[in-house]
């Protein structure tokens, strides 16, 4: 009886085991590591998964390497930022976050689905910065179509809006033309 009872114990905990393994949430990769000299650096979207359309824009994190609770601040006039995509090219404004030293956000509405590349350059301290960060690396989430999301209307993705701006100012042109 007691082995019974000692294997129906060891049973329910392997299956309770199993079951809290199986639906605990997993951790995101969604921000990509790096050390520079005495710095730590830490970059992704400011907010993961990102969609096209939606307001979001890269996150930087700076801290000492041998105090990461000490964030580094100044660096927003020490660094330039390029988001890269498709051929194009535009420079962004890293703020600093409020109330958070070492954390430095941009703002950016990416119109696109696809693959993003952010060049960091510059100095932090008397450090030379050049890198570059790929969402391709799957370091950061590329950015989804917004169909993927929306509800109801999958219709009310850019492109669909794009297309009926076009219609119009077609139907526009052929207005003015009579």
């Amino acid at each position: 009886m007691k082995r019974v009872r000692l294997f129906l114990v060891a049973a329910v905990l392997v299956v309770f085991g199993f079951a809290f393994a199986v639906s605990r949430p997993t951790p995101v990769l969604a921000h990509g590591h790096t050390d520079v000299g005495p710095y730590k650096l830490t970059f992704g979207w400011q907010v993961e998964p990102a969609f096209v359309g939606v307001l979001n824009g890269p996150e930087l994190t700076i801290v000492m390497d041998d105090d990461e609770t000490k964030g580094v601040e100044g660096a927003e006039t020490t660094l330039n930022l390029e988001v890269q995509f498709g051929g194009q090219t535009k420079t962004l404004k890293l703020e600093p976050a409020w109330n958070d030293p070492g954390h430095y956000v941009a703002s950016l509405i990416p119109t696109r689905a696809g693959d993003y590349v952010f060049k960091l350059t510059g100095k932090i301290g008397d450090t030379d910065v050049d890198l570059t960060f790929d969402s391709a690396e799957g370091e950061f989430s590329s950015i989804a179509p917004l169909g993927d999301v929306l509800f109801p209307d999958t219709n009310a993705d850019i492109a669909s809006l794009q297309a009926q701006i076009d219609a119009l100012k077609a139907e526009i042109e052929q207005l003015k033309a009579k």
